[in-house]
């Protein structure tokens, strides 16, 4: 019974934050008829549990909230709230009127709220992810822990954790957007440090999906066998720029801070983007095509509307190195007169955070994907002349790239030496610097190696050349 009535509750998901919306866009007329509103609901359901060092800890429960914008002109106001039942959502509609009755300063920019269009596709989902609770994802956890101690001795501490959500938005307003979409995932991971003597280095692995249960098996092992192989590390004896290979969970972060981040909405508009008088230049390898789709069924970032009731779209970014399209909500769309591209986001980045009912709205990607090539790593390892690096891992400080100048320097932790296109062990970490506008020209080769990643965007292994590495 207790299954079943989930399973409904997901089902019928939609018609019941459209029936909180459309009560609340009648209060909210009522209130003021003179005013325009926007009203914007999030209910998201979660379960999660982890093993830290031994330490298990788990937790489940709702977040569900409200954010209402009330516009007269160009004067407008925006509040939210917790919750989503009727009375919250009036709060929060007073205090947004309240806001642009009390105050005279306008937005030269802002034209109105999002006209109404067709909502696009919600993405695929299954509904085995529904039945996920705690003890599940305890037992997983648990799993993979074991894996990972199984496999080597040196696989000292091991650490992991497993996610199940689902849940959805409702967009409404004055102009006669009522549109709702659901969403769901499920991920694990599992973080291992290999010890010998006084040497640490460590790896993780990870599994994520909305279309199927996560798969842990495998991953304890892959994770140890990873950090034993980065033990026994050396000093690069040398600093020069050098060809580095980014694989997946490193390339994806690097795609997301920098061309994720260089053609969204205010960079481009206020001219802080290097990029915003570039459209139709090559600003890359003719190898790289870039698209952010929200509309990939698969893509975690998928909805049929975006952050203001805009259906989400495929918008190719770079096309065979040539640059084609800017990413916009409504309001940075018409102020480059342009339309909306459906970007439109709450509480940033793809998945806007714990709380995204808290932030007013922004510009973000939905799901980037690097378009694959035709080798393989070892076939990337083997075009390396002279020194190079491979990066395993995420480097640090990778999302403070500077979009104006597009400087970047990060640490990576997980680094292969590779030499005369051999891999010869592993490093102690090293600096990496460079500008990732010139990277783009200098990418040498892309992988065949696409990887979905839980950070909103999938990628392939890249090799670059020309990015300074220092010991």
């Amino acid at each position: 019974m207790a299954r079943r009535m989930i399973m409904m509750e997901y089902d019928n998901l939609n018609d019941e934050l459209l029936s909180v919306t459309d009560t609340s866009l009648k209060y909210a007329k009522a209130l003021d008829s003179s005013a325009e509103f926007e009203i914007f609901i999030h209910y998201e359901s979660s379960s999660e549990a982890e093993i830290d060092q031994g330490v298990v800890t788990a937790k489940d429960g709702v977040v569900a909230g409200n954010a209402v914008r009330a516009a007269k002109g160009q004067r407008v106001g925006f509040a939210c709230a917790s919750g989503i039942d009727l009375d919250r959502v009036k709060l929060s509609t007073r205090e947004a009127l309240s806001i642009i009755n009390t105050i005279s300063v306008e937005d030269d920019r802002f034209k109105g709220f999002c006209e109404p269009r067709k909502p696009g596709r919600e993405g695929v989902f299954t509904k085995e992810i529904l039945e996920l609770g705690t003890d599940d994802l305890i037992e997983h956890s648990l799993q993979m822990v074991e894996e990972a101690r199984e496999t080597d001795p040196k696989a000292k501490i091991v650490n992991a954790g497993c996610s199940a959500s689902w849940g959805g938005i409702a967009l409404g307003n004055t102009l006669g957007i009522q549109a709702a979409s659901r969403t769901g995932m499920n991920s694990c991971y599992v973080y291992v440090i290999a010890m010998d003597g006084e040497e640490r280095k460590s790896s993780f692995d990870f599994d994520v999906s909305r279309e199927r249960l996560f798969e842990t098996a495998g991953l304890g092992e892959r994770a140890a066998k990873d950090a034993v192989r980065l033990l026994g590390a050396k000093k690069i004896d040398t600093t020069a720029k050098m060809p580095t290979i980014w694989t997946p969970k490193a390339s994806a972060p690097y795609v997301l801070s920098s061309i994720g981040k260089s053609v969204t909405g205010q960079p481009v508009v206020e001219g802080i983007s290097p990029l915003c008088d570039m459209l139709g230049d090559t600003i890359a390898s003719s190898g790289l095509t870039i698209v952010d789709d929200g509309q990939n069924p698969k893509g975690l970032g998928t909805h049929a509307v975006d952050g203001e009731g805009h259906p989400q779209q495929r918008n190719v970014i770079v096309d065979k190195g040539v640059l084609k399209s800017f990413l916009f909500d409504s309001y940075y769309g018409r102020a480059f007169n342009v339309e909306s591209t459906g970007n439109c986001s709450r509480g940033g980045g793809p998945f806007g955070g714990p709380t995204p009912y808290e932030s007013s709205p922004s510009v973000s990607t939905k799901w980037l994907e690097i378009e694959q090539g035709k080798k393989g790593i070892d076939d990337l390892v083997a075009e390396v002349d002279g020194k190079g690096v491979m990066i395993m891992d995420m480097p640090l400080g990778i999302f403070h790239t500077n979009v104006s100048t597009g400087e970047f320097s990060v640490v990576a932790n997980s680094v292969l030496l590779i030499e005369n296109g051999e891999i010869k062990g592993s490093l102690e970490p090293v600096s990496i610097a460079g500008q990732f506008y010139e990277g783009f020209k200098n990418l040498l080769h892309i992988g065949s190696d696409v990887t979905l990643t839980p950070y909103g965007a999938q990628a392939p292994s890249l090799l670059f050349d020309d990015f300074s590495v220092t010991g």
